[in-house]
C-alpha cells in the first residue's frame, strides 16, 4: 500500500486542484477555499485510522483526547481548584489516548471497514454534520467540507489500489482490491454498524436546498465558463504584450 507520504501529497494535490476550482468560478473566497484544502488533506489521511502504528491515528486520538480535557476542563473550571483541574486534565487526556485508542484498535482490522466505499460516506456525512451542527457552518459550507472529506478519502483508496499493483514486474499484490472496495466482507457486522450510522447522519445532515440552489444559480454558459476559468489576469496580459514588443524590436534590428 502507499505510504504516508504518498497519501499526504496525493490529498493535497487533488484537494488544492479542487480548492482553486471552487475560487475560479467564484464558489469559494480565498479563506474557505484554504479551509476546503486542509479538509481534504485530512481526509486523504482518515482511512488509516484502522492502522494500530499509523502516525495519524496516533495525532488523531492525542487531538481528541486534548480537545476533550480542555472541554471537561472548562465545564468544572469554577468548581474544582487548580490542582484539581490539571488533575482531571490528564486523566481525561489518558483515558482518551490509550484507553480509548485501544478499544478501538481491538476492535477494528486496517484495510477492514474504513478501507471502503461506505467508509468514505461516512466520513463525509459526518463532516457535514460536524461542520453544521459544531462548528456552526452554513449548509452550504457544511456540504463543500463533506464533499472535500470524500475526495480526500477516495485518493487515499485509490492510491492504495494503485500501489497493489506493480507495473515494473506486471503482477499484482496480495492486497490488490483490499482499499477500493464497497464495504467489508470481512467485517460484516462493522459494516452494517456503519451503514446504520450513514443512514442516521442522512437524517441529521443539513437541508441540501442551498446545494442545488448554488448549482442552478451559477449562471455560466460553457463559453462563459471557460473564460472564467482560463482568462489571463492582467498582469499576464501586459507581461505577454511587452515580450511581444520587444520581440518585433530585436526582429526588426
Amino acid at each position: 500500500m502507499a505510504n504516508f507520504a504518498t497519501h499526504l501529497y496525493g490529498a493535497a494535490a487533488v484537494s488544492s486542484t479542487a480548492a482553486l476550482g471552487l475560487f475560479a468560478v467564484g464558489l469559494a473566497d480565498a479563506g474557505q477555499a484554504q479551509a476546503y484544502f486542509a479538509v481534504g488533506v485530512v481526509g486523504g489521511l482518515l482511512p488509516d485510522i484502522d492502522s494500530d502504528s499509523s502516525t495519524p491515528v496516533r495525532a488523531f486520538f492525542a487531538f481528541i483526547g486534548a480537545a476533550a480535557a480542555f472541554l471537561v476542563g472548562f465545564a468544572l473550571i469554577e468548581r474544582l481548584a487548580l490542582f484539581e483541574l490539571a488533575l482531571v486534565w490528564t486523566v481525561v487526556f489518558l483515558l482518551v489516548r490509550y484507553g480509548l485508542f485501544e478499544v478501538f484498535a481491538h476492535f477494528t482490522v486496517h484495510r477492514g471497514v474504513w478501507h471502503s466505499w461506505l467508509a468514505a460516506l461516512f466520513a463525509a456525512l459526518g463532516a457535514a454534520n460536524l461542520a453544521y451542527w459544531v462548528v456552526g457552518r452554513s449548509a452550504w459550507e457544511s456540504w463543500v467540507f463533506a464533499g472535500f472529506t470524500g475526495l480526500g478519502y477516495l485518493t487515499h483508496l485509490c492510491l492504495d489500489e494503485l500501489a497493489s499493483v506493480d507495473l515494473l514486474n506486471s503482477r499484482v499484490r496480495r492486497s490488490f482490491g483490499t482499499a477500493l472496495k464497497p464495504f467489508s466482507l470481512r467485517s460484516p457486522w462493522s459494516s452494517l454498524g456503519m451503514a446504520g450510522a450513514a443512514i442516521a447522519l442522512v437524517l441529521t445532515a443539513p437541508s441540501l436546498a442551498p446545494v442545488t440552489e448554488a448549482a442552478r444559480g451559477l449562471g455560466y454558459t460553457r463559453e462563459a465558463l471557460a473564460a472564467r476559468l482560463w482568462h489571463p489576469s492582467p498582469w499576464l496580459t501586459e507581461w505577454r504584450g511587452w515580450v511581444g514588443e520587444r520581440l518585433v524590436q530585436l526582429g526588426g534590428r
